[in-house]
């Protein structure tokens, strides 16, 4: 009876797990991919549904792609909807309206700022009240990152900056912390720090020893606690940047187990 007791409960625990998983079928998930058309699908003629475009930047600017088509169907269409993948590309029809053997063409507005990478943006045309798109037009970007590094290393110290400038460790537990940085200053760096100001248990290095100019680093702050002489905040003062120390310093807080 003991083992009932605890097979049961285990039983109705997997039981519950498996009601809760969602399975989605492989024919949901093409309809997403490849959705299925209306029938004003064959009356849509594109030039072309999809564009690779060529390689960009974030610094650029809104890029402008269009996809001409005719209606080559025997009824007015009325173009309802138009639909974006991604807020970063909106998507207009120069006239809503085509009459058969009437043109138009779909264009579409990218702003690659805050988009690094490699993607596929899609968009979806609706045509009068159909619930099913009439056409899924494609477009294939390649965006390198921009000159604007703020966002990725948002911290300013002279002549780097960092991603981060405060380091959490735990008191009495053996740690490594690394804080990226990037050197934005014009000629390379070796990296120190205030050694007196920093306790036996802690220590400081750069990976690697020298950054040049528009080079990723690494400060490595490692901690020993069977050195002591943890303090609550301590601060990393770095040297060489041509500021206070209160403008140039890693903090490094100390938490109780």
């Amino acid at each position: 009876m003991k083992i009932i007791r605890y097979i049961l409960p285990l039983m109705c625990l997997s039981l519950c797990a498996q009601a809760q998983m969602l399975i989605v079928p492989k024919e949901k998930l093409e309809s997403v991919a490849n959705p299925r058309l209306s029938e004003y699908a064959s009356s849509l003629k594109f030039k072309t549904m999809a564009i690779t475009a060529d390689k960009m930047s974030e610094d650029d600017g809104i890029e402008t792609f269009v996809y001409p088509f005719e209606n080559t169907g025997s009824d007015t269409l009325k173009i309802r909807r138009l639909v974006s993948t991604c807020s970063c590309a909106s998507v207009s029809c120069e006239n809503m309206t085509v009459p058969p053997e009437g043109a138009s063409k779909i264009v579409v507005r990218y702003n690659p700022k805050g988009h690094p990478g490699r993607f596929e943006r899609r968009f979806f045309v609706y045509v009068e009240d159909d619930s099913a798109p009439a056409a899924v037009l494609r477009l294939s970007v390649n965006v390198e990152r921009g000159s604007d590094i703020s966002g990725l290393y948002p911290v300013s110290m002279g002549s780097i900056r960092l991603r981060r400038s405060e380091v959490v460790l735990h008191k009495g537990t053996r740690a490594v912390e690394r804080c990226v940085f990037v050197n934005v200053g014009d000629r390379p760096l070796r990296l120190q720090c205030e050694n007196a100001m920093l306790p036996a248990c802690l220590s400081f290095r750069t990976e690697p020893d020298v950054v040049v100019s528009g080079e990723e680093g690494e400060i490595v702050i490692t901690y020993d606690p069977s050195e002591g002489g943890e303090r609550k905040r301590i601060p990393v003062i770095i040297k060489g940047l041509g500021l206070p120390p209160s403008q140039s310093s890693i903090t490094v807080t100390f938490k109780e187990e």
